[in-house]
């Protein structure tokens, strides 16, 4: 017999911050395009974690730097709530797109260090205000922190998380489901390390993380886009 799930709606009450880890790690990210295929477009994600203040509040500032070949592709920082990791603050780079900045409470956009609003900008820049704007007065998560925010989560047994992801710059806030579908020992660093099974599935589009039951770090991604092309992410076992 099929077993019952539980949906959660998650909310400011939901994240539990005392479960984030500070600190730096790595994550090493491939792609495998075919059975016995190599590794290719080998990227390394440097993460940075901290406490820090801003205008007197306790907030939590995420930077990554992601590494292709001998040069940096992408590099972000990312300012959360320390109450219930609530954007604050998030810019990024790409070297294919630019900069883009998004100040949350003043709502306050500029790509490319050009302020954007609803009148002033093309088509793509004011679609990028306003999908920001979009988002006031809501409660939603940074889905570039994808990782940090499942580290928080109550993670059990067959159980549906709606979690409000906003992508910033792109669409609005929505809700995207995440389920437990198991448990499971990964072999990471010599060691058997008891996991949650988090599944994610849209078109074209399967994803499985393992999450350690100790550390709630997630540890390894498995995802298959459009049923013939792999990617991987695992956690270094190296931290600074």
């Amino acid at each position: 017999m099929a077993q019952k799930t539980e949906t959660t709606s998650v909310t400011a009450k939901t994240i539990r911050m005392s479960q984030l880890k500070l600190g730096k790690a790595r994550y090493l990210v491939y792609i495998v395009r075919g059975e016995n295929a190599p590794a290719s477009e080998v990227e390394i994600w440097n993460i940075d974690v901290k406490k820090e203040k801003l205008h007197n509040k306790e907030v939590i500032s995420v930077s990554q730097k992601w590494d292709f070949k001998d040069t940096v592709v992408h590099t972000a920082k990312s300012i959360s709530s320390a109450i219930d990791f609530k954007p604050v603050y998030h810019e990024s780079w790409w070297q294919t797109r630019g900069a883009q900045r998004f100040d949350v409470e003043p709502k306050k956009v500029w790509i490319n260090n050009k302020e954007i609003t609803d009148t002033n900008s093309g088509k793509r820049e004011r679609n990028v205000y306003s999908s920001f704007v979009s988002s006031d007065g809501k409660y939603y998560l940074n889905w570039h922190l994808d990782l940090e925010v499942f580290s928080m989560l109550p993670l059990r047994k067959n159980t549906t998380f709606l979690i409000p992801f906003y992508e910033f710059g792109y669409d609005t806030p929505r809700n995207i489901s995440y389920t437990t579908i198991g448990e499971d020992v990964l072999v990471y660093d010599g060691k058997r390390i008891k996991c949650w099974l988090l599944y994610h599935e849209e078109k074209g589009n399967k994803e499985t993380f393992w999450i350690s039951k100790k550390t709630n770090e997630v540890l390894k991604l498995k995802q298959l886009i459009n049923e013939n092309l792999y990617r991987y992410k695992i956690k270094l076992p190296i931290d600074e």
